[in-house]
């Protein structure tokens, strides 16, 4: 069953944290590859630019010790876990959202935590696009007497501002005493019997 942890306050915003434990059934990973490519240059001097980015797929479902099942598919937050061994899947869901991303990973049969990277869930905290531009376009009104043409640059300060302030979000939720105490809370977990 889905248990509710302690809440988080993420840059004002109040973050509840949640966790299911659960000895894995099937466990299954899947390594996608994206290629793209860009052509650019002149007729008689062409070059193209190819590029790839890997995207880890790992799903795997849990049933707890009353045999509720739970299936869990996470993108790019890879972790070792096997059939039968237990494990606990943190979560967070900021106010107002209908769900959030998985955040960290007890493996209980080997006492290992796994966090995801930040920036995997950076733009869970985000702010919306229409304010963020929307205070940029204010800047340049507010800077165009005095910057003349160069105001224009102003546009983007809010869009890095807020870029970093989301990602300090990121940074902080996973380094919050509540998760660190909510993870100490399930280190005392031991695995499900057999």
């Amino acid at each position: 069953m889905k248990k509710q942890g302690p809440a988080v306050d993420v840059d004002g915003k109040r973050t509840q944290l949640w966790y299911f434990t659960g000895k894995v059934l099937s466990s299954k990973k899947q390594k996608e590859t994206q290629i793209s490519s860009q052509s650019y240059g002149t007729q008689g001097n062409p070059q193209v630019h190819v590029s790839s980015t890997t995207i880890d797929h790992h799903e795997f479902f849990l049933a707890d010790e009353n045999g509720k099942e739970e299936s869990f598919h996470m993108t790019d937050f890879d972790f070792p876990c096997r059939e039968g061994q237990t494990v606990s899947v943190v979560w967070a869901i900021p106010e107002g959202a209908a769900r959030g991303p998985f955040i960290h990973v007890r493996n209980h049969n080997t006492d290992e935590s796994h966090q995801i990277e930040p920036n995997y869930i950076a733009d869970n905290f985000k702010k919306s696009g229409w304010m963020v531009w929307g205070i940029g376009l204010g800047l340049v009104i507010v800077t165009s007497p005095i910057l003349g043409p160069a105001c224009l640059l102003t546009i983007f300060i809010p869009f890095f501002y807020f870029r970093w302030r989301s990602r300090k979000a990121a940074k902080g939720l996973l380094a919050s005493k509540e998760l660190t105490q909510l993870d100490g809370e399930l280190a005392h977990i031991k695995p499900i019997a057999a």
